[in-house]
């Protein structure tokens, strides 16, 4: 059998290795990744504002343009903004957990608070997502102690603030190990958020009691919760890079054991 029958296999066979044996690194630049955010942020604010800019000139609701109202409209469920949220929350959860697998033996502990971290956004994503808060929290609230009056006409949060407070002051240690410079930042998102899901909402409460429009109470509620998870996935970014953190997928068909 001539030699080049035999060496054009085998120069095929080390070939196809290489080839499988090749990996592709993704580089994620925070600073890019947090920018892409924003303006995915700053789009469904701007989406909010056009299409009740457009309510008060005609009647919207009654036209075929009603599915780009409730597309757009933050205080709708289950469209463009809900995606959003969820999405970024599903993200930051993503992200938490990454950190708590970096983690040396030494720092244990902080893997704890890492995994909680994740498990917490991660149920924050499917309430976002599914509205549990509201859909099922707030109407149980509702019917056992009645609707509110003023700050207090929506009931969901008499159940979220003692535990924002729990979970608060038992991350207090955590925030104590941290760098300062991302313990700041991780304090700054928590503020921003809870300031636009908490604070802004009580102040929504007093308006829908007194039957004020609450379009732009909704604007700053909404946005400010989805530029608080941009603050804080930004910072666990920061701290994944200067870790020189590295993820490595291995696509294998082959089974346990």
């Amino acid at each position: 059998m001539p030699l080049h029958y035999l060496i054009a296999p085998l120069n095929q066979v080390q070939v196809m290795q290489k080839t499988f044996s090749e990996s592709t690194e993704i580089a994620v630049y925070f600073h890019h990744t947090s920018l892409f955010l924003i303006g995915a942020v700053a789009l469904a604010a701007a989406g909010h504002i056009v299409v009740h800019a457009l309510s008060y000139l005609f009647d919207i609701a009654n036209t075929p343009f009603v599915g780009v109202f409730k597309f757009f409209s933050m205080g709708q469920e289950a469209n463009f903004p809900t995606y959003i949220s969820a999405l970024n929350l599903l993200l930051a959860a993503g992200l938490c957990l990454l950190v708590s697998r970096h983690d040396v033996p030494q720092k244990k502990r902080m893997s704890r608070y890492w995994v909680g971290l994740s498990v917490g956004l991660l149920l924050m994503s499917i309430d976002e997502a599914a509205q549990i808060h509201e859909g099922i929290i707030g109407v149980l609230l509702e019917n056992y102690l009645g609707r509110g009056t003023g700050v207090l006409y929506y009931r969901w949060y008499l159940a979220y603030i003692p535990l924002v407070i729990v979970i608060g002051c038992s991350y207090l240690p955590f925030l104590k190990r941290l760098p300062l410079r991302y313990s700041s930042r991780l304090c700054l998102a928590g503020l921003v958020f809870l300031g636009g899901a908490i604070g802004v909402e009580m102040l929504e409460s007093v308006l829908v009691y007194a039957g004020i429009n609450t379009a732009i109470s909704i604007l700053f509620e909404e946005t400010f919760e989805m530029l608080g998870i941009v603050i804080f996935i930004d910072t666990v970014l920061l701290y994944l890079s200067e870790l020189d953190f590295r993820i490595k997928l291995n696509f294998s068909n082959k089974k346990y054991g």
